[in-house]
């Protein structure tokens, strides 16, 4: 039995590492993979049941309470007036969350049956492949004249974000090696994955991807050295010196524009919308303390802008599907729970990974953050299961032992 139970461990692991592989070169096979190692996991905890425990504190707790509490939100607020719609994004969200936290769950609990040495050898094979599959993919497509590269998923802002967190965890494995020659390796990797991130467009992921490379590589090591600092940033000044023209200096000038609109009262720009977005969305969270239908949420921004807000009309372009800001979003719809939970998720996740000094879940939490600082990743399909699949890889990497 103990054979098996081994079996079903490494089996469910190298499912979510095919997953991890795949998420930038094909959806449908990720979620394959994702599900099937979810299966996987629910077996094993099946035959693991006696060594079951609720303590210590794993990070599949606050994941399984944000997809409670978006599937409570669903079944109050719109499953009444539409019965079960199964195309719903929180619906599918919550499902997603609830059965990703039996993954992570798994994985953590039953890490034992995996030397962390061997773990972080197949971890680095399998983000090594996606790196490779997901840039080789990326450049393909550029060189196809593509606008905004895209990868395997048909937005290019949600391949930005996934693609910036790959490449850290591939980054991030490399430096747990401790080989010289693999540390010179990372900081090329780090070059080339800017250069791809300049390739999508997407300003958010252009803006935080260097911070978080420095951060993580801080992070690591502890201390900076002066030497492979100072060419790192040469040839970064070289790659920005050369890609200012055609594709920093552009998103630059968009920024300035949108914001100086936005500042005349025209909002019906990107950056213009978010920001009318995020002002009546906090309205609606004011008004409804305790949540709301998207449907309720809709009715009343109308209103809101008719009576006295027309400079905030671009908002209802977008009511229906979200509000670009993970916590406006969650308090539109959810009200202060949503918001709590949501809170309460963060800063227990953070804990644990600084606690567990476990910088690759640091940076996927950081990264994750700040990107739903202008976007709501939690309801994306192809990024939240990437996202959960990588907070469930990351346990395996905690210093701490857990039983």
């Amino acid at each position: 039995m103990e054979k098996v139970k081994l079996r079903l461990y490494q089996l469910t692991l190298i499912l979510s590492l095919i997953s991890l592989a795949l998420a930038l070169l094909s959806s449908g096979k990720q979620r394959e993979f994702f599900y099937i190692a979810i299966y996987a996991s629910i077996i094993g905890l099946a035959c693991e049941y006696k060594k079951i425990t609720v303590r210590p504190f794993t990070i599949a707790l606050p994941i399984l309470l944000i997809g409670l509490l978006n599937l409570s939100w669903y079944m109050v607020y719109e499953y009444h007036s539409e019965g079960l719609n199964v195309y719903s994004d929180y619906l599918g969200a919550s499902k997603k969350l609830i059965l990703a936290s039996i993954l992570i769950f798994y994985l953590d609990r039953f890490k034992s049956y995996i030397d962390q040495a061997s773990f972080q050898k197949y971890f680095l094979y399998a983000s090594g492949a996606g790196f490779i599959l997901a840039t080789g993919y990326g450049l393909w497509q550029a060189s196809q004249g593509m606008g905004r590269i895209e990868m395997a998923i048909n937005r290019a802002t949600v391949s930005a974000y996934v693609y910036s967190v790959l490449s850290l965890a591939f980054v991030y494995s490399l430096y747990l090696q401790k080989n010289i020659k693999l540390y010179v390796a990372a900081g090329f990797i780090i070059l080339i994955s800017y250069f791809v991130i300049l390739l999508t467009g997407t300003r958010a992921a252009m803006g935080l991807y260097l911070l978080l490379a420095i951060i993580l590589t801080l992070y690591h090591f502890r201390r900076i050295h002066l030497k492979s600092t100072l060419i790192f940033l040469c040839i970064v000044a070289g790659i920005v010196v050369v890609s200012y023209k055609p594709l920093i200096l552009p998103k630059i000038q968009q920024t300035q524009i949108e914001v100086e609109n936005y500042q005349k009262g025209n909002d019906a720009t990107s950056l213009g919308a978010r920001f009318s977005m995020w002002s009546v969305g906090i309205q609606n969270g004011l008004a409804h303390p305790l949540g709301q239908s998207v449907e309720d949420r809709e009715v009343w921004t109308q209103q809101y802008v008719k009576n006295g807000h027309p400079h905030l009309a671009a908002a209802l372009e977008f009511i229906k599907v979200h509000l670009h800001n993970e916590f406006i979003e969650k308090y539109s719809l959810q009200g202060f729970p949503g918001l709590a939970i949501l809170f309460f998720a963060y800063i227990s996740m953070f804990a644990y990974a600084l606690k567990n000094k476990n910088g690759l879940l640091l940076t996927t939490l950081l990264l994750l953050l700040l990107y739903g600082m202008t976007d709501v990743i939690l309801l994306s399909s192809e990024a939240l299961i990437f996202f959960v699949t990588v907070f469930a890889l990351s346990t395996p990497f905690s210093q701490t032992r857990q039983r």
